[in-house]
């Protein structure tokens, strides 16, 4: 993670295009709520791409995001839970 100019950025190696490519967070405020989960359109890769590297590596980065947005879904239906029970 890496900022510039008060924007966060992050860099994934990414092993479909054997390089680095930068990106960000469309909404730089977002990724801070604890229940924010993104979606694919919320990335924003900084570094040139052509289209089809462009969706290889969002669904890169998604793929390594998965684990943590998967503990969120399951972190916000128990406690929906909770409350529907009350």
């Amino acid at each position: 993670m890496k900022t510039e100019s008060n924007n966060i950025y992050f860099i994934i190696n990414s092993e479909e295009l054997k390089r680095e490519v930068a990106w960000e967070w469309r909404d730089q405020k977002k990724q801070f709520f604890q229940t924010w989960v993104p979606t694919e359109a919320d990335i924003v890769l900084i570094d040139e791409l052509m289209p089809d590297e462009r969706a290889l590596v969002k669904a890169e980065i998604m793929h390594e995001l998965e684990p943590e947005l998967r503990e969120e879904r399951l972190r916000r239906n128990k406690k929906a839970r909770e409350r529907r029970n009350k």
